[in-house]
């Protein structure tokens, strides 16, 4: 019998366990092979009812927007990339409507980044001998502020300053009174409004006890902090402007911390919040906490870090 004729036999008369076994062991060497070969998204946008969307979608969605709050992971280069692409198209889109501002900066450093903004400062290296700055604002945050520079865009330091923060941290509300006139304008109107009650700041008293520190002090620094960067985009902004904040996600995860102080400043303003989420599978997200963003930029969990 030719062997092309026995090959053929011995195929049409093979067992059906042997033909299951075959066809599996095919499955098992092409598998990997599959697996592979799937597409490995940088990041996807998703709807808080799990749906994804595409980034020109997210545009129009921000473009409607008074108050965007980009709630970060400070290290997340993605992050970073997508605030600058972010603000790129909006500056396009709204030419001298668009008003920037970022936790990474603070009130009383306001003047020294309007320098930089001038030109007066020529570069990074000399912002930061005139002022302190976080450790991978070069890398992270500089892009932005360049940005601003070379298109005009508005840019405000909104944060309280780190010396009073650290104070309150430790003091509590004595740390607040009888403050100098020029201190006050750094910060939100005092008394400060307390929203002890909100879960977010509640979950901050486990935190302190882990650090050793009194939960109440800590709690109102962190407060503090949401309402002076709620007040600052109160103050700036106008209508038919779209202020786009950077901050830290859970300064804005929920609506609370600074949507929750813009609420009391400012009623009625159209907040957007974005927040950053980091799973195995960005591909296979299912919204666990749909209620704590607008919309979730969703990365993989092993994504390069910034520092």
């Amino acid at each position: 019998m030719p062997f092309h004729d026995r090959q053929k036999y011995r195929t049409s008369h093979e067992c059906p366990v042997s033909l299951y076994l075959r066809a599996v062991r095919t499955l098992w060497l092409t598998l990997p092979l599959w697996m592979v070969a799937q597409d490995k998204p940088a990041y996807l946008f998703y709807t808080p009812k799990g749906k994804v969307i595409s980034y020109s979608a997210v545009l129009k969605i921000l473009q409607k927007a008074d108050v965007v709050l980009f709630g970060e992971v400070h290290n997340n280069p993605i992050d970073h990339w997508l605030q600058y692409e972010l603000i790129q198209d909006l500056a396009r889109l709204k030419p001298d409507h668009l008003l920037v501002g970022m936790e990474m900066a603070e009130t009383d450093q306001q003047n020294i980044f309007l320098r930089y903004l001038k030109g007066e400062i020529p570069d990074i290296d000399k912002l930061s001998s005139e002022t302190s700055l976080w450790p991978n604002f070069r890398t992270d945050y500089a892009p932005v502020l360049e940005l601003c520079r070379k298109n005009k865009i508005p840019f405000y330091a909104t944060n309280a300053p780190k010396a009073l923060v650290k104070a309150v941290s430790r003091q509590g509300a004595s740390a607040l009174e009888g403050l100098p006139a020029e201190m006050r304008r750094y910060i939100a109107p005092l008394p400060l409004a307390r929203l002890d009650t909100l879960p977010s700041y509640k979950r901050l008293d486990s935190l302190a006890q882990a650090h050793g520190l009194n939960p109440e002090p800590f709690r109102l620094a962190q407060m503090l902090r949401d309402a002076t960067m709620a007040y600052q985009i109160h103050q700036a902004w106008r209508p038919g402007t779209l202020f786009f904040h950077l901050n830290g996600h859970y300064h804005s995860d929920y609506h609370e911390g600074i949507a929750a102080y813009l609420r009391l400043y400012h009623p009625g303003l159209k907040i957007v919040v974005l927040t950053t989420e980091e799973v195995s599978d960005p591909t296979r997200y299912k919204p666990i906490r749909p209620e704590a963003a607008d919309l979730f930029l969703v990365v993989p969990e092993t994504m390069t870090r910034t520092h």
